[in-house]
């Protein structure tokens, strides 16, 4: 079951909850942040997030998770927002039945850059990660090393180099992680998103971590 939920928080955004959601059994929640093409102009403008990614495969499939995607609009970008989007996934764990043990972050091209800007910001929130063709400021990576993180990239990418990725590994490295994951793939460019939630275990991998040690 996927809903639109507008204007309640300082983002619109898409919701899945599972087909057996009763507000009792706690979840495992997944934070999507989209791509600059699915910014808003309106309220109307929510759907586009069903163009790509976990938006898309929610309603293709049956998921043991709580999936949130918020919207930012034009001509902003997540990373203007780091403490909003904080605010916004407590609100989110308050309001639904949320497992706090189980909260990870996927993003893409603009929402990667932002999906680090947060987990650099805020690490103790999260207990995985997936990057996907995108960036960050890697030299602030050592907040995020003992973080499971996969990271993928086009080899063919034209819009964000797969330098990007590489630099955040190579310092991940640097910094002692030992979760962390570089998947470079061939002749694939900007859209790579297709591959990663489409022919990967991603999202399913996503929905496992837990970190039991959050306090």
């Amino acid at each position: 079951m996927q809903k639109a939920v507008i204007g309640e928080t300082f983002f619109d955004y898409l919701i899945y909850l599972p087909n057996d959601y009763d507000g009792i059994k706690k979840y495992p929640l997944v934070l999507y942040l989209h791509g600059a093409g699915e910014r808003a102009n309106t309220s109307e403008d929510i759907f586009l997030l069903k163009r790509f990614g976990p938006p898309k495969l929610c309603d293709l499939n049956d998921y043991d998770a709580i999936i949130v995607s918020p919207q930012v609009k034009q001509p902003w970008t997540w990373s203007s927002f780091p403490e909003k989007l904080k605010d916004f996934l407590e609100e989110i764990i308050k309001k639904y039945s949320v497992d706090e043990n189980a909260v990870s972050i996927t993003g893409v091209s603009m929402g990667c850059f932002g999906m680090y800007q947060v987990l650099m910001d805020y690490p103790n929130l999260f207990s995985g990660a997936v990057a996907v063709c995108g960036g960050g400021m890697d030299w602030r990576s050592d907040t995020i090393k003992d973080l499971p993180l996969r990271i993928y990239h086009g080899k063919e990418d034209w819009a964000v180099s797969c330098v990007y990725a590489q630099a955040m590994y190579e310092k991940l490295l640097y910094y002692g992680a030992k979760k962390v994951e570089l998947n470079i793939i061939p002749n694939m460019g900007h859209n790579v998103w297709d591959v990663v939630y489409e022919d990967t275990d991603a999202l399913s991998w996503l929905i496992r971590q837990r970190n039991d040690d959050k306090i």
